[in-house]
């Protein structure tokens, strides 16, 4: 992106310029500079009317052959102002643009912008028509266009650098025309994200990788909905069910949480207040959906079956789906006085890192084997938690995609089955935590006491590592990296390493193995839950 640009807008009245500027303010941060209001200072009129402000412009120009521009541009500061990104609405003669691109060279870009004259006339009357009759505004328009300079402004689209037609595109396809043309867009295909992925039944330890990897990162995304806890350890451990892991960690990072993300409010709010987040810095996109009592009510009958966490985000999802037409609608932009100042488009505020080659750390949520697709149905939960599905749900192209990091633990763990229901199989042998306690050295009491999820404190069941299960994660996932986590549980030995030559000698071969199933590093070990306890292999960083 340049460093300095100056976009000079033409077009005859209402032909868009402003609205394009506007577009171009918000999206890009241009300085908006406004000859208007700049006229309007010169005047000594009290509200001078358009047709003294065309006057006043006139003689301006005769004066100074359009050099006035360039002086109120250094006037107000131009180029120190919004990085030098300066856009210009409006020129109106071609001396004008003559003394703008004499200034200034070849950062100078004139668009000129278009429409038919019916097109043109009933913007005006749109914008002018308030208590006035259409005769009254009909009279005014023709006094505005008869004037000489704005008789003759289309003529300037003869040498301008892009002419737009705004008649035939919509106010935001304009915007994105521009910015194309101006090489404001980012380049869709640089990989500057990196993904952290559960690679069995949820549990896997994610927050903690996440909390761990988050100060290397410009902005953190979260996918999911409060059916999925993760946790960070601190004092006492911090617990992130909406908010991204690393929330505390990177305290710079942008926050953002998806359009594919289903939220609880409540919860959500409670999050916002606890870890200080302000409107600066978390953006809620505004199709989220949001869950209804009536969803925890319905969604609250599977926990007996198949021990569901009730959270609703099965229920809230589905009615998003089949009842499109209801007039209780669930998206987060219908709950805008709760959530003031957070909604956003997540599109947008990846955009903007994008063009600036920040780094960002997408963090799925649940395990690849609770996949609504790929799970052992119906123990599953209501999403895609592969790769795939967090990508899209974030809204984020497979191309942005640089690192992808498979968490697994040494043995995996599906939440407790209720009484006379299934939480779902393994794929392996079940164990209990009396034999864990007795491979590990581990206090049975101490892996019950922390066994417990983070949603609903529901005890843990657990099995031998599935080497099969394992692999299919990897087929679906394409990792770069993997992270091993909970190896104390292989031996409380591991929880004094520092390196990983400290590790023991069955952990070093596990890892050893796993490397050779997935064909990729085991990058990251995390050892126990504390500070200092990952292991860090990897030979890139987030920055």
């Amino acid at each position: 992106m340049q460093k300095q640009l100056i976009v000079a807008l033409s077009g005859e009245i209402c032909a868009g310029k402003t609205t394009l500027a506007q577009n171009l303010e918000r999206r890009f941060g241009f300085w908006h500079f406004k000859t208007r209001e700049i006229l309007e200072h010169l005047s000594r009129e009290q509200n001078p009317d358009r047709l003294s402000l065309q006057e006043l412009g006139e003689k301006l120009d005769k004066q100074s052959k359009g050099v006035w521009i360039v002086h109120e541009l250094q006037r107000h500061g131009y180029p120190s102002i919004n990085n030098g990104f300066c856009i210009i609405d409006a020129v109106r003669i071609a001396e004008q643009l003559t003394a703008l691109r004499r200034a200034y060279g070849s950062i100078v870009v004139h668009i000129h912008l278009v429409s038919s004259p019916d097109k043109l006339y009933r913007r005006y009357e749109f914008v002018h028509g308030n208590k006035r009759s259409k005769q009254q505004i009909r009279e005014e328009y023709e006094r505005v266009k008869s004037n000489e300079t704005e008789n003759n402004v289309d003529r300037l689209k003869a040498i301008s650098d892009l002419v737009i037609d705004s008649e035939r595109s919509g106010e935001e396809d304009v915007a994105i025309r521009a910015a194309s043309f101006l090489e404001l867009l980012s380049d869709h295909q640089t990989a500057l994200v990196d993904v952290v992925i559960g690679g069995q039944f949820g549990s896997e330890g994610k927050g903690q990788i996440c909390g761990y990897l988050a100060p290397e990162y410009d902005a953190l995304v979260r996918t999911g909905g409060p059916n999925a806890g993760h946790t960070v350890f601190a004092n006492p451990p911090h617990k992130f069910h909406l908010l991204p892991s690393g929330t505390s960690r990177a305290q710079d990072a942008k926050l953002i949480i998806g359009p594919g993300a289903v939220l609880n409010i409540d919860t959500l709010l409670e999050e916002i207040s606890n870890y200080k987040v302000s409107t600066n810095r978390l953006v809620i996109d505004e199709n989220a959906t949001v869950i209804s009592r009536e969803d925890i009510r319905k969604e609250s009958k599977l926990v007996a079956k198949i021990g569901s966490t009730g959270q609703g985000v099965g229920y809230a999802t589905a009615h998003s789906i089949t009842n499109r037409l209801d007039t209780n609608k669930n998206k987060a932009r219908f709950f805008e006085k709760r959530l003031k100042g957070f909604l956003g488009s997540a599109t947008d505020e990846l955009e903007k890192i994008y063009r600036r080659k920040g780094k960002i750390l997408l963090e799925g949520t649940q395990g690849t084997g609770l996949s609504l697709y790929h799970g052992k149905y119906p123990f599953v939960t209501s999403r895609d938690t592969t790769v795939s599905g967090c990508l899209s749900e974030a809204g984020i192209g497979p191309k942005r995609v640089r690192k992808i990091i498979l968490v697994a633990r040494t043995y995996p763990i599906r939440v407790e089955s209720p009484v006379g229901g299934n939480s779902g199989p393994f794929g392996s042998i079940e164990l209990n935590w009396r034999i864990i306690a007795r491979r590990s050295n581990i206090s049975e009491r101490e892996l019950r006491r922390s066994e417990k999820t983070t949603t609903t404190k529901r005890k843990r069941r657990v099995a031998e590592f599935s080497w099969l299960w394992f692999r299919k994660a990897c087929e679906l996932n394409s990792p770069t990296d993997l992270a091993l986590t909970f190896v104390d549980h292989l031996n409380i030995a591991n929880r004094k390493a520092r390196r990983f030559e400290q590790l023991t000698a069955e952990t070093i071969s596990m890892i050893e193995e796993l490397e050779r199933c997935a064909g990729v590093p085991v990058s990251l070990i995390s050892t126990r839950f504390e500070y200092r306890s990952i292991i860090d292999k990897r030979n890139w960083k987030g920055n």
